[in-house]
């Protein structure tokens, strides 16, 4: 049982009061929501780097205007310092706390330091600073104690997303990272709802943050077939459910959501977007980079989030699905669908955002959770955009345009590597 009031004995309800999200679709969150709800893609050619000759040669990276919009909203001295996670969680946090009226707030003295918290997933990490040393180890050894100065551990911390903004917007409460490959996200959110429901804290910034786009990690992941190598179709490479689907997109993005007890928000007078209703998360304990192709480490997920939340099946209007346009992976989740779902599963609205951001991969089931939090709060479902033809297989249903339906409960699944797979149940 659930309680918005607080009451003594009771589980807290969890509200959500703020989102911010970065990503190949948009910097900051009502462009990201515009390009999602237009279907129009961040997916494009790589400039990060040359990659002439590689077997991939499109992602999603940060728009190109990210930078200046970075340095005009986010001031943090010494930014130079931090790694692209790091600077992306920064500018999605104070996007988040801005929204939730929280902006501030700690050294105003309007928060308990102590009870605020932080958790942050981070599924691949800052490669792209190591790969530049791999290189000059290789070919000039002699040169390579000019890249090691004493920034280079800041840069290559995986916590540091997590720990920047515990130091920046002064919360003492814990600060974690939850590293569960592209589950990473979504496994930070759900342990932000644990210690929130526990009465560790009244408020927690939890989200997710991801930049692994190097030729080097891209080269991996393509020789293990999980990467598309489709680079003639650019913005349109990912495909989530259709029948021509051939892999993901590597992209690039993050987003924080602010958590709090109903009771905390309340007290300050704040409203909600979305309530988070609940988590499942579950192991397959099958292979390291293969689901179960059944689906049923994915129901079983999907029905654990229900009943955390104590919710039925029957009341769920949308799934926001995981969908990384691989073969296995979309046609594993729609079983999985299936299996928790029933006969229902062919009427609940789903989107698979991927098709237009490319997969973040820790950061991508956080955009998720603020993407689905807006879905809850607007009334509208994105559409899913490159579907030409949905593989026969999947039946499920999946508009390509955006549809306007009251949403009292959206599911978000998040299924990494590992079989580490996380369900969200966000309601109005």
């Amino acid at each position: 049982m659930r309680d918005a009031g607080g009451a003594a004995g009771a589980v807290p309800e969890v509200w959500i009061t703020g989102v911010g999200m970065t990503c190949s679709a948009g910097v900051g969150r009502e462009e990201c929501w515009d390009n999602f709800l237009a279907g129009r893609s961040g997916i494009g050619p790589i400039r990060g780097y040359d990659p002439a000759g590689e077997p991939v040669t499109v992602a999603g990276e940060l728009p190109e205007h990210w930078a200046a919009e970075f340095k005009q909203a986010v001031r943090v001295p010494f930014v130079r310092r931090f790694n692209l996670p790091t600077r992306m969680s920064l500018f999605a946090g104070q996007e988040a706390l801005e929204q939730a009226g929280l902006l501030g707030g700690v050294e105003a003295g309007t928060l308990d330091r102590g009870r605020c918290g932080v958790s942050m997933g981070v599924g691949g990490g800052p490669l792209h600073y190591l790969q530049p040393l791999e290189e000059v180890l290789r070919t000039k050894p002699e040169a390579a104690d000019k890249l090691y100065d004493h920034y280079f551990v800041i840069k290559t911390m995986f916590n540091a997303p997590a720990g920047m903004l515990s130091i920046v917007h002064g919360f003492e409460g814990p600060s974690t990272t939850a590293s569960a490959a592209c589950a990473s996200g979504s496994a930070a959110i759900a342990q932000a709802l644990d210690w929130l429901r526990s009465g560790r804290c009244d408020l927690v910034l939890a989200g997710g943050a991801d930049s692994t786009i190097t030729a080097q990690t891209l080269r991996a992941y393509h020789a293990v077939g999980a990467l598309t190598g489709d680079n003639q179709r650019g913005a349109t490479a990912s495909r989530p459910f259709d029948r021509t689907r051939s892999g993901f997109v590597m992209a690039e993005g993050a987003a924080a959501l602010v958590l709090e007890t109903a009771a905390h928000a309340r007290a300050r007078g704040a409203e909600h977007l979305a309530v988070l209703r609940g988590a499942g998360l579950v192991s397959e304990a099958y292979k390291l980079a293969t689901p179960l192709e059944d689906g049923t480490g994915m129901a079983r997920a999907m029905r654990s989030a229900l009943a955390d939340a104590g919710a039925a099946a029957d009341e769920v209007a949308h799934i926001s699905a995981h969908a990384p346009s691989t073969p296995q992976g979309d046609l594993a989740e729609a079983r999985g669908i299936a299996l928790a779902f029933g006969d229902r599963a062919a009427e609940i609205l789903v989107h698979a955002p991927k098709a237009v951001m490319g997969h973040s991969i820790g950061a991508s089931s956080a955009i998720q959770a603020a993407l689905a939090a807006l879905t809850v709060q607007r009334g509208v479902v994105p559409p899913n955009p490159h579907l030409a033809e949905l593989d026969p297989e999947i039946r499920l249903s999946v508009s390509t345009t955006p549809v306007e339906r009251p949403v009292p409960l959206a599911l978000c699944n998040a299924f990494g590597f590992g079989g580490h797979n996380v369900s969200l149940l966000l309601g109005a």
